[in-house]
């Protein structure tokens, strides 16, 4: 039986930010990733109705007064700069297509629903079932996934549309996250073809 994502989907990019495609677009995993994406993205905005379609970008206020210094998490983030609000580099990465029909949400935390107003947009539109895409997989990826598994979400992971940071890594998480942890959670991992039949 084809795969079908039912009548009220919704498709969640995760963080195709500028700053962390340009840290994998030179390699051949960041090239792929790109190329995926943007076949899958360009897919969902040729689609009449289109559905809901939701990118996040992590990003914080001057000062980044979201985040506690020598934190955990503040300390993996610090290598990379200041992720700040309206700054290009959280900008969604350009050759992604981007119109005023999607919804662009800052987030300030891994998960796609820490600091804005997801959740509450996903069942205001009637929403039961997410499409996910994204980096990275084992932080914002699956963060989000377990986060909209406990509000009895239908989850997809598309296997082709994530990567792991850094890039080296991605073939033994993505072994782990998609080929065991999703099926425990009776969750779905999905091809790209898949995800586009099923639109």
């Amino acid at each position: 039986m084809a795969l079908s994502f039912g009548q009220h989907y919704a498709i969640l990019n995760l963080d195709w930010m500028s700053i962390l495609i340009d840290a994998v677009k030179d390699t051949v995993e960041g090239q792929t990733l790109i190329t995926n994406c943007s076949r899958w993205n360009d897919a969902i905005h040729q689609k009449t109705p289109r559905p809901l379609t939701i990118f996040t970008t992590l990003s914080f206020s001057p000062g980044q007064p979201e985040v506690e210094s020598d934190t955990p998490f503040s300390k993996l983030i610090e290598p990379f700069g200041s992720f700040e609000q309206g700054s290009p580099e959280v900008q969604i990465y350009p050759e992604f297509t981007i119109d005023e029909k999607d919804i662009v949400l800052q987030k300030t935390r891994w998960s796609a629903t820490s600091g804005n107003s997801l959740e509450q947009i996903l069942r205001a539109q009637g929403i039961d079932t997410v499409v996910i895409s994204g980096l990275s997989l084992s932080g914002v990826v699956m963060s989000t996934v377990y986060r909209l598994f406990d509000l009895d979400f239908n989850i997809y992971v598309i296997a082709d549309n994530v990567l792991e940071l850094p890039v080296d890594q991605n073939a033994d998480v993505s072994k782990v996250m998609l080929g065991t942890v999703l099926p425990n959670m009776g969750l779905q991992a999905i091809s790209l073809n898949e995800a586009l039949q099923a639109i």
